[in-house]
């Protein structure tokens, strides 16, 4: 790997007179420059992603060495040891950019894939600053595991469980595994088949459900193929670049709720995984 992809020092190391020991993690490019929304786990644990600064907080805590998983796209990721002080520090670890052969390329007015992502990236520091419950799953970390379907990265999620339809296909259930999850893609709501109230569906939902068949949200038992959203048949996991899960109403961005909030919701956003 390259030397600068794994330059780690410490750029200040001073104990607090107040107390506060804060420990910080910057990610910037071999220029200095801060890498934005770059995604970073310490010793396996949470990810989270960087700030505006290229910063994520690690907090106070004892003098001791932890491993780190420092990954942007477009970026040589950076998997080592660092040695974390007792006192206040900011640690650097500088990503050199990947290199890399292009053809012709064709200029649009296409919004940049930040920018296109920059609501879902609110709303997680949102989550690491504790105003959100909710799960992220960023592009980095959607690469880095190449699921061949998008409820292979929904698995194991705490408040979502999983139903088979009677053809077997995997249906998201929350509120303690009582009724279905809104599935949401690019911020417009998917019906089953058989329907969904018009008010909570995209302009190409079908028409209002009939009064003899069950209303979307609530537990059809056995759960029939027509009256379920069948994530992996919606969208096909390779064109997914982020997801948010949110597993109960409380706290739920205006933006992103639903007539039912009380099942929780699945956001699943797509385009382009590269910066």
């Amino acid at each position: 790997m390259n030397k600068l992809s794994r330059l780690v020092c410490v750029l200040a190391a001073a104990s607090s007179a107040a107390g506060a020991q804060a420990r910080k993690l910057r990610i910037v490019a071999t220029d200095s420059t801060p890498i934005v929304y770059a995604y970073v786990t310490v010793e396996g644990g949470t990810g989270q992603i960087t700030d505006e600064h290229g910063e994520v907080s690690l907090g106070a805590g004892k003098k001791k060495t932890v491993t780190v998983n420092a990954r942007r796209i477009g970026y040589q990721p950076f998997f080592g040891k660092i040695d974390l002080p007792d006192t206040a520090a900011t640690i650097v670890i500088a990503l050199s950019r990947l290199t890399q052969t292009l053809g012709a390329v064709q200029i649009t007015g296409q919004a940049t894939h930040a920018a296109a992502l920059q609501p879902f990236y609110d709303r997680w520091l949102l989550r690491q600053k504790g105003a959100l419950s909710a799960t992220f799953i960023g592009p980095e970390e959607i690469e880095f595991r190449h699921p061949n379907k998008v409820t292979n990265l929904l698995s194991g999620l705490n408040g979502v469980s999983w139903r088979n339809t009677e053809r077997g296909d995997l249906i998201a259930y929350g509120n303690n595994g009582t009724c279905q999850m809104a599935v949401l893609v690019d911020g417009v709501r998917q019906c089953p088949n058989a329907g969904c109230k018009c008010d909570e569906c995209g302009a190409n939902a079908p028409e209002i459900m009939s009064a003899t068949k069950p209303t979307f949200g609530r537990p059809v038992n056995p759960v029939s193929d027509e009256n379920a959203v069948i994530i992996d048949h919606v969208v096909d996991a390779a064109s997914v670049t982020a997801i948010e899960v949110y597993t109960r109403g409380a706290n739920m961005p205006v933006s992103l709720q639903v007539s039912d909030n009380a099942c929780g919701v699945i956001a699943i956003w797509t385009g382009s995984r590269k910066p």
